[in-house]
């Protein structure tokens, strides 16, 4: 999560702009011709971890709760609320786990399901033996042994320069081959938190509503500026063949 600093009388200190996401008028986002635009509102943290498919169940994690939803995200279910952080998800053997280490590769499952999502335990199926060998990069997922997609965050090159302090970037998107890296076409300027893809190759990116442009009300300026919103952006077609 950005931290939002205060400078001045000019900016903003740390509050969320309730007014930067109009319910009047259409999200522009929504309307992109390879992406698809998932929100999901109230949630500060944004999207921490995903699993599952848009056509059938899509299960996701907005930090310390978990929601469901089986049509596409028109609707949206908390199933979980265990006041603890969840980074990444994995299934073994018919059982989800949410992870609970929010390093590089997150670790220690800490609640199960066995029903793809729709309940959760804290006992699972399995011993120590299989959950001490959990291991997933939630900022990188591979489609293949020579092709993934991975997370990169961006250096603070723009110096503003009335106060001549360096501005957050958004974050990017890359192709990694035995090529080396390539700039993926993601248009839009957010946090990326998670980058996950389903089994037809379809790439899902977990977001913040942070929007990395300045805000102006009366004489405070705010930048970036931010929304209570858990955002999820789904290709449309399998990302391997863009």
């Amino acid at each position: 999560m950005l931290i939002f600093c205060s400078l001045g009388i000019f900016f903003s200190s740390c509050q969320k702009d309730d007014s930067s996401e109009p319910k009047d008028l259409i999200d522009i986002e929504t309307t992109d011709t390879a992406w698809t635009k998932l929100s999901i509102p109230g949630q500060l943290r944004g999207t921490s971890a995903i699993y599952g498919n848009i056509d059938d169940t899509l299960v996701v994690a907005t930090m310390y709760k978990i929601y469901i939803t089986t049509d596409k995200g028109s609707s949206w279910q908390m199933v979980s609320d265990e006041g603890l952080g969840i980074p990444s998800f994995n299934m073994y053997q018919g059982e989800l786990m949410a992870l609970s280490n929010f390093q590089d590769h997150s670790t220690s499952p800490f609640l199960f399901s066995l029903d793809y999502g729709k309940n959760w335990s804290r006992k699972g199926k399995y011993g120590y033996e299989v959950y001490d060998k959990v291991k997933v990069n939630r900022k990188e997922t591979k489609i293949s042994e020579n092709e993934s997609y991975k997370i990169i965050p961006q250096p603070n090159e723009i110096i503003d320069k009335e106060y001549g302090r360096p501005l957050a970037q958004p974050d990017k998107l890359v192709r990694v081959t035995d090529r080396g890296e390539q700039l993926l076409d993601f248009p839009f300027r957010r946090q990326l938190n998670y980058i996950y893809h389903d089994k037809k190759n379809r790439l899902y990116i977990g977001a913040e509503g942070t929007r990395f442009e300045w805000t102006v009300k009366g004489n405070k300026r705010t930048y970036p500026t931010s929304t209570d919103t858990a955002i999820i952006y789904i290709s449309k077609r399998p990302i391997s063949r863009q």
